[in-house]
């Protein structure tokens, strides 16, 4: 753990272009297994779309027949070899099967289907990246303040120690200033635990280790834009661009397509036939004499289902029900659509609300800390209430950070749910990086 202390400072002579946030981004969309597994399914998608087209055209077959027997005839039983040769070309066009046209219209649903569910997968992917950034900087602020914390009680310790030493403090004093060193040291560990853990969830992601980030924070300054009316208009692009959604559309698509294509196995299909045969053989059972001949065909197939034990009809009813479930499965997902578009402008709105309070309170913070550093030089405060102040300073900049970074992260949340996250907005994040700059710490001298 104690591995990572000079990694950060190491880290900050680094520049602050070294790993920008959409290089991240495309490393980690290229290394996503779902984002793979969905770019195959597309490929299948096309391959499916590309067979329901094949089947309007014709087909053709090339049979090759030989054979070699022998025939004895009475009286004599005399063996006679009889040896022939068929080869024939056979095409089929299919002129009217009412079940073609529903197979194409399903694999058309089934490949924008599959072309959305893409889209998600890479939604989803850049989501869980810009969390995973956004844990990291959360993670490396807690460490600074853990350690901010552990400095300070440090000095409390010692000025308790100088105090005890020269009858101007009691024991029990020293004791509690033990006590919060002691405290303070395991939320160090904790932290660098957490932000050792956090790196490697990350460079999981991305792909890769992503040891320069570290050198880089958002801008204390940087908020994203929403406006506190515009829920309405996030559900509207939600319910417009939601791949997500557009995956259950296209679902209930092709399941219509799937009732009309079982329901059209009743119908009768006509193809047009054509063949040519070219024979030749040395005789046959009836005949010594050889023959050679070529004969060429065409002609026409009707074909009337009239009895399949039921089984046609039962698939039609197999249909319809998976056609509701998809309606279902639709419905499900435009409210979990909603939900979530609600939730995530909330949580947004609330963090901004957060921030926007506690920056507030860090200004009001060191107003308390200054106060109390001049009232320890004047001799009406104690180093115990000045480094109280200071605690209670880094704790604010602490919940500052995270209510910053958890207003991003809900930010890009809420994006993802509309279908509006891509690159313009990890261009517009990560202009909004600074250098990281680690947290000041004010230091009170001791009077004793």
């Amino acid at each position: 753990m104690i591995r990572l202390l000079p990694l950060l400072f190491a880290l900050q002579s680094l520049p602050a272009a070294a790993q920008t946030l959409p290089e991240l981004a495309t490393r980690a969309l290229d290394a996503d297994p779902a984002v793979r597994a969905s770019s195959a399914s597309l490929r299948a998608a096309d391959e499916r779309l590309f067979q329901a087209r094949a089947a309007y055209g014709p087909t053709a077959n090339f049979t090759a027949t030989g054979s070699n027997s022998h025939y004895a005839e009475a009286p004599g039983y005399t063996r006679r070899p009889i040896q022939s040769e068929q080869y024939v070309v056979q095409v089929n066009q299919p002129l009217w099967r009412g079940a073609l046209y529903p197979a194409l219209q399903a694999a058309g649903s089934q490949r924008e289907q599959a072309e959305s569910a893409l889209m998600q997968a890479r939604l989803e992917a850049q989501q869980r990246l810009a969390e995973a950034v956004l844990e990291v900087f959360k993670a490396r602020d807690v460490l600074a303040h853990a350690q901010a914390l552990r400095e300070a009680y440090g000095e409390q310790l010692a000025a308790a120690r100088r105090g005890f030493q020269v009858g101007r403090a009691a024991a029990p004093e020293v004791r509690e200033a033990e006590a919060r060193v002691d405290s303070a040291v395991a939320q160090v560990l904790a932290a660098e635990a957490e932000l050792d853990l956090r790196q490697q969830v990350l460079a999981e992601i991305a792909n890769g280790p992503t040891p320069a980030l570290l050198a880089r924070a958002v801008a204390p300054e940087a908020l994203p834009a929403l406006q506190a009316d515009g829920v309405l208009d996030w559900l509207s692009r939600a319910e417009s661009d939601s791949p997500q959604l557009r995956q259950a559309r296209l679902a209930v698509e092709a399941a219509e397509a799937e009732v009309r294509k079982a329901s059209l196995a009743h119908a009768p299909t006509v193809d047009l036939n054509a063949s040519y045969t070219r024979s030749n053989d040395n005789g046959t059972v009836t005949s010594i004499f050889p023959r050679r001949g070529n004969t060429a065909a065409i002609g026409a197939t009707l074909t009337i289902p009239l009895f399949a034990s039921g089984a046609t009809q039962s698939k039609v009813v197999e249909n319809l029900a998976l056609r509701d479930k998809a309606a279902g499965e639709l419905d499900l997902a435009r409210r979990t659509l909603v939900i979530g578009v609600r939730q995530a402008f909330v949580s947004t709105l609330s963090a901004l609300s957060q921030a926007k309070a506690l920056a507030t309170a860090e200004r009001s913070q060191a107003l308390s800390v200054r106060a109390n550093q001049r009232g320890f030089e004047v001799g009406i405060k104690t180093n115990a209430d000045v480094l109280e102040a200071q605690g209670k300073l880094f704790e604010a900049r602490r919940d500052l950070s995270r209510a910053r970074h958890d207003a991003w992260a809900s930010y890009f949340k809420l994006r993802a749910l509309a279908g509006q996250l891509g690159d313009a907005d990890w261009e517009a994040l990560d202009a909004q990086l600074v250098a990281h700059q680690p947290m000041p710490m004010g230091r009170a001298k001791d009077r004793s």
